[in-house]
């Protein structure tokens, strides 16, 4: 899964990114501040630079970040337990 953050010039770039988010069925989740001009969303790698590339191209994005989130390995989560609250 990957985690993107953009910013965009105008409300105008915006909206047409918000739209193109919410219509997008791989996005998982999503994050809007349009006081500050920014949407964050998770979706798969592919489609999430897939998106993020057909955003690029209708213009107005003037900032973006990408974050890849790894699951934990089942020898991490298997390590894990729960604490004993002695309830």
């Amino acid at each position: 899964m990957r985690v993107y953050v953009l910013h965009f010039r105008s409300s105008a770039a915006f909206a047409r990114a918000f739209d193109s988010v919410m219509d997008a069925r791989e996005v998982a989740s999503c994050l809007v501040e349009p006081e500050h001009g920014r949407i964050r969303f998770l979706a798969p790698r592919k489609a999430a630079d897939a998106l993020v590339e057909f955003i690029y191209s209708e213009g107005g994005l003037v900032w973006c970040s990408r974050h890849d989130l790894n699951p934990r390995s089942e020898g991490a989560a298997a390590r894990i337990r729960p604490v004993d609250d002695g309830g």
